[in-house]
């Protein structure tokens, strides 16, 4: 395939992926730079001041060595499958922003070979646009479960935020519809980037031109309606990501019934309205 078919199977792998917010990042441009990210965000979102934002939104691949039973890119799943190259993800981002197509770039990704393989790969993107490139723009991609916390300080040198997805909102309902992973390989990375972060912002306090670390922080994401546990449950979750993982935001994306599995609920229409009450509540809580 060349590459914009790959780029058409990857973007819309990646629409499931809702864990995409303002950058809160403020990187600024440099002589000889390219693109700027700055506090008011970047995303196909709307932000606090009322503008209509885009990035470039892409899984570096679809192809998954695991079997998560609620997912379109699972490794059953008989599907298309693409893969671009960190080379070609960093063409595409250049290229589109340089026509004024995106303002950052967004990167997800199954995971291929290993975690830490696909992480390597998603640094050496980054890197290239940071160092070779010379982009200052927003970039977000994932801390995947299970890769060395080396590889993870690698990655956050060079991102503004980072997303490491929860995905169900209890450890039977991992066990049930997505049993290779675990809360605690999940969990991880996650109290990784939160002690590393900390531990950034306190020596930027002390050295004003120490490098910084993930600057806009970190989010997750939880499927709701693929398992059973009530908004209660998913709210008291929440409400201790925030507490003890210093999340930025919790995103929530209304189960899609486009995979069938014994294991998953038989709907005929994503829960939409319980989506939008979870975002409500979620808004109390954090303000």
């Amino acid at each position: 395939m060349d590459i914009e078919d790959r780029l058409d199977i990857l973007a819309d792998a990646a629409k499931y992926d809702v864990s995409c917010s303002s950058s809160g990042s403020s990187r600024p441009n440099r002589p000889g730079g390219l693109g700027n990210a700055h506090y008011s965000g970047i995303c196909h979102s709307w932000t606090a001041d009322g503008r209509c934002i885009s990035l470039l939104k892409i899984l570096m691949t679809n192809s998954c060595i695991y079997d998560c039973e609620y997912c379109v890119n699972r490794r059953s799943n008989d599907t298309p499958r693409a893969m671009l190259t960190p080379e070609e993800i960093v063409l595409l981002t250049i290229e589109f922003y340089r026509r004024n197509y995106i303002e950052g770039l967004f990167l997800s990704s199954g995971i291929v070979k290993s975690p830490d393989y696909t992480t390597e790969l998603l640094i050496r993107t980054a890197k290239l646009l940071r160092e070779r490139e010379h982009f200052n723009g927003y970039i977000h991609m994932k801390g995947i479960p299970g890769t060395d916390p080396k590889l993870l300080n690698e990655l956050g040198r060079y991102v503004d935020r980072v997303s490491v997805n929860i995905e169900l909102p209890s450890e039977k309902s991992l066990h049930l519809l997505a049993p290779q992973k675990t809360k605690q390989a999940i969990m991880a990375p996650m109290k990784f980037f939160r002690d590393s972060i900390r531990e950034n912002k306190e020596e930027r306090k002390k050295f004003k031109r120490a490098p910084s670390f993930v600057p806009a922080g970190q989010t997750t994401q939880l499927i709701v309606g693929a398992s059973g546990e009530s908004d209660r449950q998913i709210l008291l979750l929440t409400q201790g990501l925030y507490r003890k993982a210093s999340l930025k935001r919790v995103y929530y994306s209304a189960y899609v019934p486009i995979m069938k599995g014994k294991n998953l609920p038989a709907v005929k229409a994503p829960p939409l309205m319980r989506e939008n009450r979870l975002y409500q509540a979620d808004w109390l809580l954090r303000f």
